[in-house]
């Protein structure tokens, strides 16, 4: 179907007074529409009429070996043998100003049939727009639509718009190689030849022929071949019959028979009969009606227009696909069924979800409620939720159970009502005897850990270090808060900070007290979860405690004081919360912990002996010894000085100045005092100082010069 959007191209064809006509102009505009809509953006051009005092140019069938940019003298002649191609120039001359154009085509399709075109040559060069491109072997139609993309082509305009290339199916025959006709609004009344500048412009066609005799004939083609509706719709689409060669008189119009089925399609075709005149053409309309029960499925329909003996068919295809389903909702539960402790509570999330596009208020309401003292309830909260289309909405069930009540399954309907829409699920509540209260463990665990090990852990340490501790729990019931003291020997562990990083208790967490007595070696942290319980069993850290080295010991004890009451423990200072528990308080074991710390590594220095008396003029020595301490290894650097310091002093010599030891070692250096005739006597004192990067030892020689006798 042609027709003219907003970019200028042509009118579709319409019979006279047809309103089925005009209804298929809106059905026809569907193949184009996105199409048309990026032209108009492209381009912003808008509906216009033909202009105007502007030049009267001539579209043309042109042979392109002769004249490959004009249009000939007189109409253009071909030939060709059985099997062979003939190209067919579609070319404009003397025309206004052009930015595009919509152009169609018609051979006698026995014999000539349109199989390709190409605009390699047009004058609409790049950038352009396609919007329809055809070739009906059948109809033997051949059909372009081309624009300009953001320009137009200066008048006046000559050279080619396209070609066509056409196979030769007999020799003994010719053809007409026209323009169709049928089409309005165009730039050559009732021929479909449409040029845009962008307005309409008004233009002269010239035909041409493939040399032979010519038959009479007609073609059949429609505008819309395949179309999709949905199960009780109905659409139509045009059958457009052209003369062919001078064919003029009346066809006949008919469909093939609809299917025999509950539901099928029907479809007719009207009028049943079209006449001619001779390069004329008429318009039936093919309507398709399906209904609701109509079965999807793809259904093929024949088109046949008969004359005498001439018959030509063209074939449609109707797409049914089912009806979109009602507006509607689902409802489900979350979790559809659960175990409840007798004396407990449960809750169960009511899930509403918009179905198809609906959307309102669903009322919700449950199934009554048992009536007996200890019989569990229910309820539904908020009672009525707005549903959004394509959305979700929940609702909270709760489920109420008290200690001495009966114990089983109960199943609670909650119904969700909107108008006529209605629809219910079944959340299931099983009350069983709760479990006896899990006993856990609380413990001194290491910082890196989350849970408890099978024995006291030994922590071992040096003094200057730092020691981290882990307060944890394993295998605990349900827990809501702690509170926890721990106690060391302040003279060996020296308590500095605690951390609740990691802590097990659910988020957020307010603390009750947290004290570090760096004194008496005492820490207590008390904390309470904002965010809820935990889940039996719990296994996790309570909190972690740093603690700097202060003395060494063979053995001491981190561990959880007494004298506490209504704790976790029969009076350890341990209490582990739980409100679900007689009493609030959770039953713990706990489990201590054990520490040895040892001195660091260092050396000692020693000089053997410890005292000389020298005559002036005569030397002696003493060994320096160095002692490798826990486990002590490295090199020692030795130096000695001398006081009092003057220059008549004896000489001091001390070999080696730099030893080696090893873990538990020792080694030896020695100090020789040298004296002479000019040594003054006296007492003095010698210190030997050994150094290993920070640490430092040292000893002391005397010595006493002696005069001659």
């Amino acid at each position: 179907m042609h027709w003219k959007p907003q970019y200028g191209l042509r009118n579709p064809y319409l019979s006279q007074n047809s309103v089925f006509y005009e209804n298929s102009l809106k059905v026809s505009r569907k193949l184009f529409s996105l199409s048309s809509i990026a032209l108009l953006i492209a381009l912003a051009i808008p509906l216009t009429i033909p202009h105007a005092n502007a030049a009267t140019g001539l579209v043309c069938i042109a042979d392109p070996s002769v004249n490959p940019s004009s249009c000939p003298a007189s109409p253009a002649s071909f030939s060709g043998v059985v099997g062979s191609n003939v190209t067919v120039a579609v070319n404009i001359q003397g025309s206004d100003t052009v930015n595009g154009f919509d152009i169609s085509t018609l051979v006698d399709s026995s014999v000539l049939q349109p199989v390709n075109i190409f605009v390699a040559n047009s004058i609409i060069h790049d950038p352009k727009f396609i919007v329809a491109q055809t070739v009906d072997p059948n109809s033997g139609i051949a059909r372009l639509a081309m624009v300009a993309a953001g320009y137009s082509v200066p008048g006046p305009v000559t050279g080619n718009l396209f070609s066509i290339v056409y196979r030769v199916l007999v020799s003994n025959r010719g053809t007409g190689i026209v323009f169709q006709t049928g089409c309005s609004g165009t730039s050559v009344p009732n021929t479909c030849v449409t040029v845009t500048s962008p307005n309409v412009d008004s233009e002269s066609v010239q035909n041409g022929s493939l040399v032979g005799p010519v038959t009479p004939n007609f073609a059949i083609s429609a505008d819309l071949r395949s179309q999709t509706l949905q199960a009780g719709s109905s659409t139509f689409t045009n059958i457009r019959v052209n003369s062919v060669n001078g064919f003029s008189g009346t066809v006949s119009m008919s469909a093939s028979p609809p299917p025999v089925c509950p539901g099928c399609p029907t479809w007719s075709v009207a009028p049943t009969s079209v006449s001619l005149i001779s390069g004329g053409a008429a318009a039936a309309n093919l309507t398709f009606h399906t209904t609701s029960n109509t079965p999807p499925n793809t259904y093929n329909v024949a088109v046949n227009g008969t004359s005498g003996s001439i018959s030509h068919s063209v074939f449609l295809s109707f797409t049914v696909t089912a009806p979109p389903p009602p507006p509607d909702f689902s409802i489900s539960a979350n979790p559809a069924s659960q175990n409840v402790n007798a004396g407990a509570n449960a809750t169960s999330s009511i899930v509403l979800t918009s179905l198809n596009g609906f959307s309102g208020t669903v009322n919700l309401a449950t199934s009554p409620q048992l009536a007996c003292a200890s019989c569990p309830g229910w309820s539904v909260s908020p009672t009525s939720v707005a549903l959004s289309s394509g959305g979700t909405a929940s609702s909270t069930l709760t489920f109420t159970s008290f200690v001495g009540g009966p114990t089983g399954t109960f199943k609670v309907n909650v119904t969700g009502t909107s108008g006529s829409l209605s629809h219910s699920t079944v959340a299931s509540f099983t009350i069983v005897s709760p479990p006896p209260p899990i006993t856990g463990v609380v413990c001194i665990a290491l910082v890196s850990s989350t849970t408890c090990p099978s024995r006291p852990v030994m922590f071992q340490g040096t003094v200057g270090g730092q020691l981290q501790v882990a307060v944890n729990v394993q295998n605990s019931s349900a827990l809501n808060g702690f509170d926890v003291q721990v106690l060391v020997d302040p003279s060996v562990l020296r308590p500095v900070s605690t951390s609740l990083t990691g802590t097990v208790l659910p988020s957020p967490v307010f603390v009750l007290q947290n004290s570090v007595n760096a004194t008496s070696g005492l820490v207590r942290v008390a904390a309470v979860s904002e965010g809820g319980m935990t889940v039996a069993p719990t296994t996790g850290r309570f909190f972690s405690i740093t603690y700097n080295i202060v003395g060494a010991t063979a053995g001491s004890f981190i561990l959880f004081p007494s004298g506490c009451s209504g704790t976790s423990n029969d009076g350890i200072c341990v209490t582990v919360t739980n409100p679900n528990m007689s009493g609030g308080v959770d039953p713990e074991n706990i489990l201590e912990a054990n520490v040895t710390i040892s001195a660091p590594p260092t050396f000692s220095i020693s000089a053997n002996p410890t005292s000389l008396s020298i005559i002036k003029g005569q030397s002696a020595s003493s060994a320096i010894n160095v002692t490798s301490l826990n486990g002590f290894a490295g090199t020692i650097t030795l130096s000695a000085t001398i006081s009092p310091n003057n220059r008549k002093g004896p000489a001091l010599s001390l070999t080696p100045t730099s030893i080696t030891l090893v873990g538990g070692g020792t080694a030896t250096a020695t100090l020789l005092v040298s004296t002479n005739g000019g040594t003054q006597t006296g007492t003095y004192t010698i210190t030997i100082t050994a150094t290993s990067g920070s640490l430092t030892q040292t000893t002391t020689v005397t010595v006493t010069i002696l005069p001659r006798h």
